[in-house]
């Protein structure tokens, strides 16, 4: 039962990246025939999904080893100087993450190219800073206010400073009850 439980939670975090990638996709509409490419064009070759990358049989299910598998090949990935370790650096310098940094950057590049010729200068990136300054001060006061958050929603948690984390309360004496949240 253990077993599964883990591998539950291993395979839902796998997934995860899949997921994200398929919520920030465009939506596209279904279209009931494919559609049909201009004469002399090329066909793109559809990616596989994560999952089916991982599910190597194609039996529709992702066995323990299968998943052991692409991560063993995932940590390698990672693994740039192959020394069986890897930290922050060699991740953030991973083709697959530097891959992913390039097309949001491209998106951005793309959202900010008023003249479509792939480099944004500066008068373009103040044009486009202006315009969503005017998308955001709905009111014309020009001033954009903090956000409410609805009723009964939480505030974002203010970030932790880098002081010394605070003791835990003596083993001996029960722990103080945790201070309402003013609204």
């Amino acid at each position: 039962m253990f077993r599964r439980g883990v591998l539950s939670a291993a395979l839902s975090i796998a997934l995860v990246p899949a997921a994200a990638f398929a919520q920030a996709a465009p939506k596209q509409p279904a279209a009931t025939t494919p559609p049909i490419a201009p004469v002399g064009a090329k066909a793109m070759p559809q990616q596989p999904s994560r999952f089916d990358q991982i599910d190597t049989n194609h039996d529709g299910f992702i066995s323990r080893d299968e998943f052991i598998k692409a991560e063993k090949e995932r940590f390698d990935e990672f693994d740039t100087n192959k020394d069986g370790k890897i930290d922050a650096k060699e991740v953030a310098t991973s083709p697959q993450l530097m891959e992913r940094n390039l097309r949001t950057a491209e998106r951005m590049i793309k959202q900010w190219d008023a003249n479509g010729d792939g480099i944004v200068t500066a008068e373009e990136f103040r044009k486009s800073s202006e315009d969503r300054f005017a998308k955001q001060d709905k009111e014309g006061t020009g001033k954009i206010a903090r956000k409410v958050p609805p009723a009964g929603m939480q505030p974002m948690p203010k970030p932790m400073s880098k002081s010394p984390a605070p003791q835990p309360a003596s083993p001996l004496l029960p722990a103080p009850p945790p201070e309402p949240i003013k609204h």
